[in-house]
């Protein structure tokens, strides 16, 4: 039952990452003003009181709360899995602290969905909770990996290999970061339909990259956004040049593992969804955002970091590493 409740837990935790994305992608962030019902109510109602301001979109509030259900049903199960782990009902040993951690990280990110709404959607906020949904489900991977038996590589794992996989890693975790911020800052299109260029030009001089990380004050509306329209070009070709970087990281640390048979499969999939990722990448800018290519963009992103983690996992677990 434990490792039966880690496969469905990581399952919903890929689709609430992806409901989130698509619930911000949709502007429906604020599809209900209060939290943690709607208009006052556990379910979408068909009119909104009186006492509400915003005026009720029932398509965006339907869409707001199935993620909010989604998300519930996430930390439920985390529960669950923390139980399972305390009272040793696991088919192999868990320490228990990964499963505690991950109950803790739910709960700040069950605030950080909370203040997404009482805060206006605010740019950090709502980046810091995309970062949450991909840590809690990496934890996930992670509980999950350790219930399989370890295939081992049978080869020792070069110490600048293993430096590589780190770092490759953190430059994937800051591309997310960025990914997330030029979507909650409304800077996806900032360049227009224009790749590899921004608004026609290789590198426009008014770029402001001074307020690119503005961390604007509590309290106001930042739906749609804030910033100028030359900062937003600014995050938007600080998200491209990340991107520019993590292919090659990648592609290095494909060119340097390429000696270990065992990780063939592993190398395979990171460089299939690294191909799928900067298409997906490009496609986004060029269709003007298709909300099915950003969803999707936001997915990849997700499958490409769990590729990295079980690569890592299988690493750790190597005897001869």
């Amino acid at each position: 039952m434990y490792t039966k409740t880690l496969n469905f837990a990581l399952l919903l935790a890929v689709v609430v990452v992806v409901l989130g994305a698509y619930t911000r992608l949709a502007d429906a962030g604020l599809g209900c003003p209060d939290w943690p019902g709607c208009y006052g109510k556990l379910i979408v109602p068909d009119v909104a009181s009186s006492e509400y301001e915003r005026p009720l979109d029932v398509g965006k509030a339907w869409k707001e709360m199935v993620h909010r259900y989604a998300a519930a049903l996430l930390g439920v199960l985390i529960l669950v899995v923390f139980f399972f782990a305390a009272f040793r009902k696991t088919p192999r040993y868990q320490s228990i602290k990964l499963p505690a951690f991950l109950v803790l990280l739910v709960g700040f990110q069950g605030a950080l969905g909370m203040w997404t709404v009482t805060e206006l959607v605010h740019p950090g906020i709502v980046s810091m909770h995309l970062m949450g949904g991909f840590t809690t489900t990496v934890l996930i991977l992670w509980l999950l990996l350790n219930q399989s038996v370890p295939n081992r590589i049978s080869q020792h794992i070069l110490k600048r290999h293993k430096l590589i996989l780190a770092a490759s890693i953190i430059l994937l975790l800051v591309q997310i970061f960025l990914g997330g911020w030029t979507s909650t800052n409304y800077a996806s299109l900032s360049c227009g339909e224009y790749f590899p260029t921004c608004l026609g030009e290789l590198w426009p001089d008014d770029m402001d990259f001074k307020n690119a990380f503005f961390w604007g004050p509590l309290g106001i509306d930042y739906e749609f956004g804030v910033l100028e329209s030359q900062t937003r070009s600014a995050i938007q070709m600080l998200h491209r040049i990340g991107a520019l970087v993590v292919t090659m990281a990648l592609a290095f640390l494909i060119i340097n593992f390429k000696n270990y048979p065992k990780l063939k499969n592993n190398l395979l999939l990171i460089l299939s969804l690294l191909v799928a990722q900067v298409v997906l990448g490009i496609m986004n800018v060029v269709l003007s955002l298709p909300i099915l290519v950003a969803v999707l963009h936001n997915a990849v992103a997700l499958g490409l970091l769990l590729s990295l983690i079980g690569l890592l996992h299988k690493i750790v677990n190597n005897p001869k590493a």
